[in-house]
């Protein structure tokens, strides 16, 4: 199937067969690919929770507003953002190990790490919010189409009460969520839906000024 016919058939599943199993390895191997996915200056900030245990899945359920599919999926997986990439330290390592394999010479090596520290050096706490987002949603992408062309079905999720989630996963605070992503067998197929169509969604050059309307709002 090639890449074309899988985004226009993926849908958004939410019932799953409880009782089909995908073997850990091939998750990983998922996961290794998506990891591939462009990022920001290669800092590489985007971790994957397998949520495997049954019963810890029936704690995480309430969390998540009940949705079905968060216990009957064959995987649960809770994608995050590591703010502690941001540091020169992880930066230093990704970069001498590229020097190591011989991927570039020791002045782009220095180049490199030097733009990428004083990039991220004075920038907010919701600028690197924003990097973290954008990182781990090209990953989940990449992640969501790797999977649907292995035969599975899957559905990203936004809806869970984000406090309470850490606090039942003990996840560190140096941690932010992106998503939860559930992936198993589907029973039952998602519906279709509507997209913009591409001439109001499109600019060519310019963003046209908003029109407003009687009452001065767009």
């Amino acid at each position: 199937m090639s890449l074309q016919d899988i985004i226009l058939k993926r849908k958004s599943v939410r019932h799953y067969d409880p009782n089909y199993t995908i073997e850990r390895k091939e998750i990983l191997d998922s996961i290794e690919l998506a990891a591939k996915s462009p990022n920001g200056n290669n800092i590489q900030s985007t971790r994957y929770l397998l949520i495997e245990d049954k019963e810890l899945r029936a704690k995480v359920k309430p969390l998540a507003y009940n949705q079905e599919q968060v216990e009957t999926s064959s995987y649960l997986i809770l994608i995050l953002g590591d703010y502690r990439t941001f540091h020169a330290e992880n930066i230093y390592a990704i970069q001498d190990k590229a020097l190591e394999k011989g991927y570039f010479t020791q002045e782009t090596k220095t180049y490199l790490t030097n733009a990428a520290i004083g990039y991220y050096r004075n920038m907010s706490n919701q600028d690197y919010l924003k990097e973290l987002v954008r990182d781990g949603s090209l990953a989940a992408m990449a992640l969501v189409l790797i999977l649907n062309e292995k035969g599975y079905q899957t559905i990203t999720m936004s809806g869970y009460d984000k406090a309470a989630l850490f606090e039942e996963l003990n996840i560190p605070q140096h941690y932010e969520d992106i998503m939860l992503l559930s992936v198993g067998r589907g029973i039952q197929e998602g519906h279709s839906t509507v997209r913009h169509d591409i001439e109001d969604i499109t600019f060519i050059d310019r963003v046209p000024s908003l029109l407003l309307g009687n009452d001065g709002n767009p």
